[in-house]
């Protein structure tokens, strides 16, 4: 497994005015939690954050280089929330959860469609259901997206979680769940109309 660095330091204070002044010297206020581990306010680079994230699916695991007043720990970790701004470009915080490589976690996995389904020559509609499906797996086991072949669904057939194979890995979703559905054309949902009802005259 590729390791990727990514380099923090702890942080002291709390509130408005600290985090403006971390923001304004270049980095971004983070929290690293875990189990049986105490949650610790952190900071990191908003310049390496950048180039880090070009380059980083989100369930990759990372190696932290904290620096602390104790020294410099290596801690293994995954990235669990970002919060941006309202337009979406910049990075106001980041939740990072430290995890074991001996020690399972249950974690959402992208699913990715592949092919045509044989059902749209006849008109058929391809409906995704989950765009995710939650699996239990050791940290070094995590795939990055979940590929489903729609190739063979004519209409009326679905691909449901019980259908997907990911050999050590436990799914934990129901097997019964529709992944991807082909319905028929005339299952697409139409538009709905409205009529005007003249309001009943009331007599005098």
């Amino acid at each position: 497994m590729e390791e990727i660095l990514l380099r923090a330091e702890t942080r002291k204070g709390r509130g408005k005015g600290v985090v403006r002044k971390l923001r304004r010297e270049g980095n971004i206020p983070a929290v690293l939690y875990g189990k049986d581990i105490e949650s610790t306010a952190i900071m990191i680079s908003a310049r390496e954050w950048v180039v880090l994230t070009r380059h980083v699916r989100k369930n990759v695991i990372l190696n932290m280089e904290l620096h602390t007043n104790k020294g410099v720990e290596k801690r293994p970790v995954m990235i669990k929330d970002v919060q941006k701004d309202f337009l979406g470009n910049d990075t106001f915080h980041i939740d990072f959860l430290q995890v074991s490589m001996e020690r399972a976690i249950e974690i959402d996995i992208p699913i990715h469609l592949t092919g045509v389904a044989k059902g749209t020559v006849d008109d058929g509609i391809v409906e995704q259901h989950l765009r995710t499906v939650r699996v239990e797996c050791l940290p070094t086991q995590i795939p990055e997206k979940i590929e489903v072949d729609v190739t063979d669904l004519g209409i009326g057939d679905s691909f449901h979680v019980g259908d997907i194979s990911l050999p050590g890995i436990k799914l934990l979703d129901g097997v019964d769940v529709a992944v991807v559905t082909v319905i028929p054309p005339e299952m697409k949902e139409k538009p709905v109309t409205v009529e005007e009802v003249e309001p009943e005259k009331k007599e005098e």
